[in-house]
Order: C-alpha cells, then sequence, then structure tokens
C-alpha cells in the first residue's frame, strides 16, 4: 500500500505547481491590465506625426483609439509592435486607429528603428504638454479609448490581450 505513496505524492505536486503557475500568470495579466470602474478619459492631448503636423486626441474621437507610449530601447515596446501592426490591418475599416507615441529622447534612435521595422499605423511624438501631464509608470503603457473616447482598458506592458477587446469593442 505505501509503495505507491511516493508516486500518488509526487502527482500531487506537480499538479499543485502546475495550478500554481497558471494561476500566477492570470495575476500577473489581472495586475498590468486595469478597467476603469467608471468613465474616464484622457485629456486632449497633442501630438506631433513624424512630418510636424500637430495631431489632437479628440480629431480621432467616434474611433477605438490605441495610444501606446513606447520607445525603441524597451524591449517589451518591441515584442508588442507585430500584434499592434497585425491587429490594426485586421480592424483599421472597422475604425480602429493607433497612436503609438515614441518616448525616445533621440531622435535618430527612432528613425533608425523606423527604417528597420514598417509599420502601417501612425508613429507619433509626445508634446510638451503631454510629458507634463501624464505620469507614466514604465514602457509600454497603453491606453485603449472607445467610441465615445472613455478609457476602456490600461496595460502595462505587452498587450497581449488586443485582439480580445477589439473584439468586444468592434467585433473585429
Amino acid at each position: 500500500m505505501f509503495k505507491f505513496l511516493p508516486y500518488v505524492l509526487a502527482g500531487f505536486l506537480i499538479s499543485m505547481l502546475l495550478i500554481f503557475g497558471l494561476r500566477q500568470k492570470q495575476e500577473e495579466v489581472l495586475q498590468n491590465s486595469y478597467r476603469p470602474p467608471v468613465e474616464q478619459s484622457l485629456s486632449d492631448f497633442t501630438f506631433k506625426t513624424l512630418d510636424g503636423r500637430e495631431l489632437r486626441l479628440s480629431e480621432l474621437h467616434g474611433k477605438v483609439v490605441l495610444v501606446n507610449f513606447w520607445a525603441t530601447w524597451c524591449p517589451p515596446c518591441k515584442e508588442e509592435m507585430p500584434i499592434f501592426e497585425r491587429e490594426y490591418k485586421r480592424c483599421k475599416d472597422k475604425g480602429f486607429e493607433i497612436l503609438a507615441v515614441n518616448m525616445d529622447s533621440s531622435e535618430s534612435n527612432l528613425q533608425k528603428f523606423l527604417k528597420e521595422n514598417r509599420y502601417s499605423f501612425s508613429i507619433v511624438r509626445p508634446s510638451k504638454d503631454l510629458e507634463k501631464e501624464l505620469k507614466l509608470m514604465g514602457f509600454p503603457t497603453s491606453y485603449l479609448l472607445d467610441r465615445e473616447g472613455n478609457i476602456y482598458r490600461i496595460r502595462l506592458g505587452v498587450y497581449r490581450e488586443l485582439e480580445e477587446d477589439l473584439k468586444k469593442l468592434l467585433g473585429c
């Protein structure tokens, strides 16, 4: 009877480790992803496009907008860019827009990065009012806004659940 006890205990231990690992992963996603309990919006920030134009966030009212703060030196930022490209191509015709706000201090780093990586969504730079008002906890940080301009989700880290959120907001 006791000769099977080590196998039973080993099986129990492995099961507990698997359950703990899956639960830890779920908690990590929940800690880094936040849906405001009440309607909130971002200020009507102004961004600079790469060709020098000014773009106000309010110009995109009526669209679902992802405002993503990133830097070229940030590995998680680079990891999520292909996700954004795929989702942008899939949902842009349904009213989805991305403003990828590059926070690099060096314009040359950004230009080098963009030469090596082509994206069809908008890469913009922050204006001075945005840098003063918005306090970011790290990179990447994303704000997904619904069609009314309300914050649907705040995501710290790689935004892997973007496809799921766009299905809810746009049906695409």
